[in-house]
Formats: structure tokens, C-alpha cells, sequence
């Protein structure tokens, strides 16, 4: 019987339903006697003199359990910006007879992003930074106020911007709170060390491995804290996966009073261990007890994976011996409407998501995440690199650079043992937003301190890759960043931030021709997508009114995008990684896309409803999988072929991913044939789509023989060409104008793209259709949740016509004074502040509208009538006669007329 392994057996945090996952202990407290402190909080914002006091009056203040934030919903309302500054957290904890003879400890997992704790009045620690853990010692204060008596915890948390605390900014909100859970650690008076960056007292590690053997070395720091000398037993087992030992080494270690003193354990060798790979992530247990006699044990688990790997500029990377391509994705540790304040269950969740993804990798971006994702990753098989949040700026003070080597010695001893955790990373995009003025000795301050961040991860997990990132930009090469860490990632987006997707392999192709030595990971590719926006025409974004990229956000450009990478990627054996950017759609309060403050470049919605991109990675990674591509495109609507008569069919894309061969589609039951799929998985057909509900099957074979099945209903709008075909009568046709995109509301009418006037039926009139087009991505609509409706224009247009059948009709334009940044055409140059918003004045754009002569607004200045980025809707009704149809006309008085979107019902 080994001392001190009573009750050791392991606690699979996969094993367990949710309530118990969200009560799992961390690494540091899993064998000690400790308590979950969630629950019973109360909370206010600001910074009330005197709340650290116990007798503080808390009257008035919010009753909560954490993980909590205070930025869930602030930072997804029209009004710019969110909360930063500080906020307060109170509870009390009941004394205990058992305290008096022990050691007390509050270990936090995250506080965004400074925090100062209080216990009964006395500041007894504190942490600069928002993404690693942190604890302090309360014993002192137990004890002097006794048992059977409560003591109060106060931690004022602050989320303030601060230029000495990175990361200086970021593409994401920085939700502020007390954000993940709270305990209450005992320990004996001689005990593994708890205060050393909040690490688990012991670092694990296997200097030499391989499929014969494994050795595992056990380093640690034992504390004294009584006042006499002891010697202390300290013995490290290694427990197999059925929680029998293989290997077990021991020692003493001479304390004097109130000391500390390290020690290392080099065990036996483990004869052909069961290694660890995403395929086989086998996990042994590495139990640690110290016994300072006399009953007093203190113990400390950490996972075991054996496994070795490697890295070649040519040849990639290189697990247990074997060339493995690492595939996979980034993930942000949010969820939209709760902002950063997940459960455990929620961070397993997303985890598994990615594993049933087929990914093999997983880049933390851009910060250290719970423990619970790092033990997720353990047990599911999920390599994973951390980093550091150093992201966009560097600030030229040493106070912000000791503040980037305390988070990255945080991350890498609090993390040190988990074997999923391959690379360490230190830095992304320093560059993207420099100083302006930059000041002359920017770019070799940057350098010297990222080479310090370096230096420091070398020292703390010599057995991990470094890794840094920059965007596409020169000057990462110029200064010499790029060839500091060992691998150096690239964050690039060609054909969505500039440029084509197939400009993506032949840029990284001439980066390896010039920087051959030098390891290369993708370590962000991707587009945004809304899952109400679809391009019936799949291909690369169109060049549109001087538009260098007509972003349209559409499902099925972000399919197009992944398509052309996933293959270029493939054509690319030696990139070492490549990881998708991101994950899930997240929060980012200042994103002004078709969804306001939501990064949506997500593979899934932020509720982790996947898009199509989800599954055909499934089908890239060869998970066995078959979907027809419409589950967010089910309601479709079209124009009838010109001159068509009556109902006809509308031929229209549909994509399926699998990893079988063939797959074999069919539509109402009629077989559209069997074709192969190619070496991503994707396969497509034109679909006869018809007016109402279309049924779509298929079926395929996967590579081991089971059969796969999908289904799949399509609802089809028809509209004639001849809108005043009577074998197809006209109800409502809804336009998006100056869009390429369809748009579906929530009340399921698809809004058509734009298009220019054909006698008969409908469309734009303008002299230059094409110039006409307009977007704006600066801002987003206040007051409406239709946002892409108002943020795609046509401008300079003289009028819209519709050839509707005579009759009665609502008639309603959506309009906004949307005008982006550099808009030019007709209407001026739009000039835009130095946050690169833009300021339209009254009187900037005044035009008047008409329907049939008859004047519908007159002098209509959207600014003046409802100000900038604000949505108009003008709902007019008129009578047709004679076959005349519904013509809205649009006259400049100054500068070009807009207009968003037409909407024309029969009343």
C-alpha cells in the first residue's frame, strides 16, 4: 500500500455528467481537502470607499454565483463600447476547528484583468493580468478570526484599459469579472508549494522517451511552514490508466523551520509505455505525496502522457516519430450572451466539438484558457498550443514588459504538466496596430522583448516548441522577429482581407523559397459568414464599385474560401500546422459586420450550431460524414429562366461534404445521379428547384463500408420573370439592393440580390449598374437587427421599376445614411476620423424619392430625419393601371440617393 494514495482513483473529466464537471477540482486541488466557492457572491460595479471591510453595508448589491462577467449583454448593444473599470465581489467563508492546525489558500482561476482580495479588511494578494490563475494565503486571517466564525472575502476585480498591462488591445471583447471558478485550498503545514505562480507544486516531465522506454522525472518545492525543523518524505508514483504502479521513486527533503526546498525524483524507466497521440491518448497519473510524519500528508496529481516530437522546415512535424500534419482550429473562450463567464461542462463541450470535427490541433487564442479545457485536451487527444496575451502593440516601458514575462512564467508552470500542451506561444501580431508617431526605436524594443518572452519560455518548458505569429507583413522578417521562436506562424487572409484565396499557397510558397530553415505554421485562415446571407452563385468576392473586396459574408463564400485553402493546404505537406480562424463565432464589441460585435468567422454559430465549413473539415479530416450543405440555407428564392412562362424549375447550387467516394443525390425522390467527391470531400449538383418544399436525399458508402445517409427540405420562392405573368401571381417580391447576396429575415422571406431593370421585370435603373454598388463596414445600424438589409446600398440610381400586374400595392424602401470611409461616386468623399469612423453632416446627401410622379419624401435627408447609421423605412401605397407598373424614382439634390432595400406586397 503506497502512503498517502488512499481514494487516488483517477477523475476523468470526461467521465462525469455536467453538474459534476462543473465541480471538478483543479490539478492543484484534486487530492486535497478543498471547497468550490461559486456560489453565494454579491456584486456591484464601480468602487464603493470601504467595501473590503467586513462590516461594509452590501445593501443593494446583485446576489450571484460565478464564474460571472459584467460585459454579457453590455457589450452587444448599439452603444459603443462596454464597461471597463472596477467591480466587487463579496462572500463569506465559515471558520473550522481543522483550520487551526493547517495551511488556507484561495486559488482563482481568472479575474479579468487586475484583482486585489480582501479577508476580513487585510489585502492578502492580488494579480496583474487576465488569463491565468492565481492564489493567496489566508491562513493568518482564519485564525484570528476563529472557528465557528465567518470570515469575509472581498475581490475587487477591474477591467480598466491599462497601456502596461497586455494585451494592449485585441480583436475580442475583454469581458471584465470574476470569470471562472473560485476555491478554497487545505493543505498540512508542510506541503507541495501552492503560491509559486499558483503551479501545481510539481512539474512532470519524460527526459527521455520512446516506444521501449520512458523515464519520468519529478521536480518539485516542499514548504514548512511550522516552526521547527522537519525532515520530509517525499515519494512520486506513476499510476497506469487502471491505477496500478509502474514506477515509483522516493526521497527526503530536510526543512528547516519556516523554508522551502526543492527536490527532483529521476523513476525507473517504464518498459514499452503506452503512448500518447490524438489517436491513442493514453494518460498515467504521476501521484506526488509528501509525509512530514505523524498523519500529515499533502498530495498533488499530475497527468502523464508519453510522447515525443519534433519539427523540419521541410519536412513538417513529427510525433512519436511519425510525420504528423497538425489540422485544426483556434478557439476563443466565449460564448455570445454570456461573454467569458463558461462553466466547465461548457469549455468539455466545445472541446469535444472539435474533436468530432476531426481535428487534431487546437491554438488557445490568445491567452492561457481554463484548466478544464487543458484536462479536456489531455483525455480527448487534442494537441494544443498556448500563448501568451501579447497581441498588436508593444508599450516601451518595462513595467508592460515584466507584465509579458509574469503571464508567460503563470502560463507555463501552471500548465507545465499537461501533455496535450506541445507549443508555448509568446506573441501575435505585435505589429497590426503600431504607435503613430512610432517612435524610432520601436521595432528593436519589440524585438528585445520578445526575445526576453522567448528566453524566459525556453526556461521554463525547455521540452516545448516556441511559437510566435505575424500578420502578412515584411516587417516581422526585417526585424528578426520571424526567426526568433521555432516555429513561426502566419496569420493570412488572402481573398478576404485583400486579394484572392488562391493567392494563399504561391505567398507561402515564396516565404519558404526565401526563409528555407525556417518552421512554418498557418495559424489563422478564414472569412466571415452570417447564416442569413447566401450566394446563389458560388466563387471568389466580386470586385464591385472600386471595392478592392465586397466582403459579402455569405455562407456560402466562407464554403468557397475553406475549399480553396483546405486544398492548397494539402498541396503543402511541410507546413507543420494550420489552424482554422475560429472555431465558434465570438464576441468582439467593436466588429461592425452584417453581425454587429460578433467576430463571425466561426466553422460554428455562436450557440455551436455548425455551418457547413464544420462538416466539410469533417470530411477533410476523413471523419465518417454526409451532409447535404442547406441546413442554414432552407428557404431559397430565385427568378424563372427569361421568358418562361408559368412555374419552372430554377437550377441552383447544392454542396454536399463527405469522406465516402460518391455520393449519390436526389431530389423529390428523382435521382440527380452519383458523382465522385474530390480530395476535400466536396461534391455539388445543379438542383431543379421548385416553387414551394423540395426534399433532397443522399447517400454514400464511407471508406469502411458504413452506409451514410442525409436528408434534407429546401422551401423555394418562385418568381417569374414576368412579373406580371398571370400563371404566377404576384404577391410580394422584397429586394436587397446593392447587395450580391440573398438575405433571409426572421420571418423567412428571402430578400433578393440586386439586379439591373430587364422589360418585364424588375431592377435598377443607372447609367453604370456596376459602379452603383455600396457597403458599409464601419459601423453598425442602430435599432435594427436587420443590419446586412441596411448595410448593402445602391447608389446614383435614377430609378427602380417593377412590371407588376395592375392593382394595389404597399410599397416600403428601407434606407440609412450608411456612407463608409474613401466613398466616393458621385456623392462626394467621405473623410473619416482618426478611429476611422466617419462623420456624414446634415445637408451632406439630400435627394427626393417618387413613386409612379407622385412624391413619396421630398427633400428626404436621412441624417436630418433620423441621424447617421439609423434606419428609415418610407411605406407608401399605390394603385397600377394600364399596365403601367411601380416605378420609384430618385432625383439628387445633393450628392448621389441611396437606398437599401424594396419591399413590394400586393395590399
Amino acid at each position: 500500500v503506497l502512503t498517502g494514495l488512499a481514494a487516488g482513483a483517477a477523475l476523468s473529466v470526461l467521465a462525469q455528467p455536467a453538474q459534476a464537471q462543473n465541480r471538478r477540482p483543479p490539478q492543484a486541488a484534486r487530492q486535497r481537502e478543498r471547497q468550490l466557492l461559486n456560489e453565494g457572491w454579491v456584486h456591484t460595479l464601480g468602487d464603493p470607499a470601504g467595501a473590503e471591510r467586513p462590516a461594509f453595508d452590501t445593501a443593494g448589491w446583485q446576489e450571484l454565483s460565478v464564474p460571472h462577467t459584467w460585459n454579457a449583454t453590455d457589450s452587444l448593444d448599439d452603444e459603443p463600447g462596454f464597461y471597463r473599470g472596477p467591480g466587487w465581489y463579496r462572500r463569506t467563508i465559515k471558520v473550522t476547528g481543522a483550520h487551526k492546525s493547517q495551511r488556507v489558500f484561495l486559488y482563482f482561476e481568472g479575474a479579468f484583468q487586475v484583482a486585489d482580495v480582501y479577508v476580513d479588511g487585510d489585502r492578502v494578494g492580488g494579480h496583474v493580468g487576465g488569463y491565468t490563475a492565481f492564489s493567496v494565503e489566508i491562513t493568518d486571517q482564519l485564525r484570528r478570526v476563529g472557528p465557528g466564525k465567518a470570515a469575509t472575502v472581498a475581490v475587487r476585480v477591474d477591467n480598466t484599459h491599462d497601456d502596461n498591462i497586455p494585451p494592449y488591445s485585441g480583436d475580442w471583447t475583454f469581458y471584465g469579472g470574476l470569470y471562472r471558478n473560485v476555491w478554497l485550498i487545505t493543505t498540512e503545514e508542510v506541503h507541495l508549494d501552492v503560491l509559486d505562480h499558483a503551479a501545481p507544486g510539481v512539474r512532470v516531465d519524460t527526459p527521455a522517451a520512446d516506444a521501449a522506454h520512458a523515464v519520468v522525472r519529478v521536480r518539485g518545492r516542499v514548504v514548512n511552514d511550522t516552526g521547527a525543523a522537519v525532515t520530509a518524505r517525499v515519494r512520486s508514483t506513476v499510476l497506469d490508466a487502471t491505477d496500478a504502479p509502474v514506477a515509483e521513486a522516493g526521497t527526503d527533503v530536510r526543512l528547516a523551520a519556516r523554508s522551502a526546498a526543492e527536490f527532483e525524483l529521476t523513476l525507473p524507466a517504464i518498459d514499452r509505455p503506452h503512448l500518447w497521440s490524438p489517436e491513442s491518448p493514453y494518460l498515467y497519473r504521476v501521484a506526488t505525496v509528501v509525509d512530514a510524519g505523524q498523519g500529515r500528508r499533502d498530495r498533488v496529481d499530475a497527468p502523464l502522457g508519453v510522447r515525443w516530437f519534433s519539427v523540419d522546415p521541410d519536412a513538417g512535424f513529427f510525433l512519436n516519430g511519425e510525420p504528423y500534419p497538425l489540422r485544426g482550429t483556434n478557439r476563443h473562450q466565449d460564448e455570445v450572451g454570456r461573454g467569458n463567464a463558461l462553466a466547465d461542462s461548457d469549455h468539455i463541450r466545445d472541446l469535444r466539438l472539435i474533436k468530432e470535427m476531426g481535428a487534431n490541433v487546437v491554438r488557445l487564442a490568445h491567452y492561457p484558457q481554463a484548466p478544464a479545457v487543458l484536462e479536456a485536451a489531455d483525455e480527448l487527444g487534442l494537441v494544443i498550443w498556448e500563448e501568451a496575451p501579447m497581441v498588436n502593440r508593444a508599450i516601451l516601458t518595462e513595467e508592460f514588459v515584466e507584465n509579458h514575462l509574469g503571464n508567460i512564467r503563470d502560463m507555463a508552470r501552471q500548465h507545465y504538466n499537461h501533455p496535450a500542451i506541445v507549443v508555448f506561444g509568446s506573441m501575435n501580431e505585435i505589429f497590426l496596430r503600431r504607435p503613430s508617431p512610432q517612435p524610432d526605436n520601436y521595432l528593436e524594443w519589440t524585438r528585445d522583448m520578445l526575445q526576453r518572452g522567448e528566453d524566459v519560455l525556453r526556461e521554463e518548458a525547455p521540452d516545448r516548441l516556441t511559437a510566435m505569429v505575424g500578420h502578412q507583413q515584411e516587417s516581422y522578417n526585417e526585424a528578426g522577429i520571424a526567426d526568433i521562436p521555432m516555429i513561426w506562424g502566419w496569420n493570412l487572409y488572402h481573398g478576404w482581407y485583400g486579394g484572392r484565396a488562391e493567392q494563399f499557397g504561391p505567398w507561402l510558397d515564396a516565404q519558404h523559397e526565401r526563409y528555407p530553415d525556417r518552421v512554418v505554421w498557418v495559424s489563422e485562415f478564414g472569412a466571415d459568414s452570417d447564416a442569413r446571407l447566401h450566394r446563389v452563385v458560388p466563387g471568389d468576392l466580386l470586385r464591385l464599385a472600386g471595392q478592392a473586396n465586397y466582403q459579402d459574408q455569405s455562407i456560402e463564400y466562407q464554403q468557397y474560401y475553406l475549399e480553396s485553402y483546405l486544398r492548397q493546404i494539402d498541396e503543402r505537406p511541410w507546413l507543420a500546422g494550420t489552424t482554422y480562424w475560429s472555431q465558434f463565432d465570438f464576441g468582439s464589441e467593436s466588429r461592425t459586420g452584417s453581425v454587429p460585435h460578433v467576430n463571425t468567422k466561426g466553422l460554428m454559430l455562436a450557440d455551436r450550431t455548425p455551418k457547413p465549413v464544420y462538416h466539410l473539415v469533417q470530411a477533410w479530416r476523413g471523419v465518417d460524414v454526409l451532409h447535404i450543405a442547406t441546413d442554414l440555407w432552407n428557404r431559397r428564392a430565385g427568378v424563372g429562366p427569361d421568358g418562361a412562362t408559368g412555374y419552372r424549375p430554377v437550377e441552383q447550387t447544392v454542396t454536399v461534404y463527405s469522406n465516402a467516394d460518391r455520393v449519390e443525390l436526389f431530389h423529390n425522390d428523382t435521382p440527380l445521379g452519383a458523382k465522385a467527391t474530390d480530395s476535400i470531400g466536396h461534391v455539388s449538383w445543379m438542383v431543379p428547384f421548385v416553387d414551394g418544399e423540395n426534399r433532397l436525399s443522399a447517400f454514400a458508402i464511407a471508406p469502411a463500408g458504413t452506409k451514410l445517409t442525409d436528408e434534407a427540405t429546401v422551401h423555394f420562392t418562385y418568381h417569374a420573370p414576368r412579373l406580371a405573368d398571370p400563371e404566377v401571381p404576384f404577391e410580394r417580391l422584397a429586394l436587397s439592393a446593392g447587395a450580391v447576396v440573398q438575405y433571409t429575415d426572421a420571418d423567412g422571406t428571402v430578400w433578393l440580390e440586386d439586379r439591373e431593370y430587364a422589360p418585364g421585370g424588375f431592377g435598377a435603373l443607372a447609367d453604370d449598374f456596376t459602379a452603383g454598388y455600396g457597403w458599409m463596414k464601419n459601423d453598425w445600424v442602430d435599432g435594427s437587427d436587420e443590419d446586412p438589409l441596411y448595410q448593402t446600398y445602391r447608389k446614383g440610381m435614377s430609378a427602380y421599376r417593377f412590371d407588376v400586374p395592375d392593382g394595389t400595392y404597399e410599397v416600403t424602401l428601407r434606407l440609412a445614411e450608411i456612407t463608409s470611409a474613401g466613398d466616393t461616386g458621385g456623392d462626394g468623399t467621405a473623410v473619416p476620423a482618426p478611429d476611422g469612423t466617419v462623420d456624414v453632416p446634415v445637408g451632406w446627401r439630400v435627394f427626393d424619392v417618387t413613386v409612379n410622379g407622385t412624391p413619396a419624401e421630398t427633400a428626404l435627408d436621412l441624417v436630418a430625419k433620423v441621424g447617421q447609421h439609423a434606419p428609415y423605412d418610407l411605406t407608401t401605397r399605390v394603385t397600377t393601371t394600364g399596365g403601367e407598373g411601380i416605378e420609384i424614382g430618385f432625383t439628387a439634390m445633393k450628392n448621389l440617393p441611396v437606398v437599401s432595400a424594396i419591399d413590394i406586397r400586393r395590399a
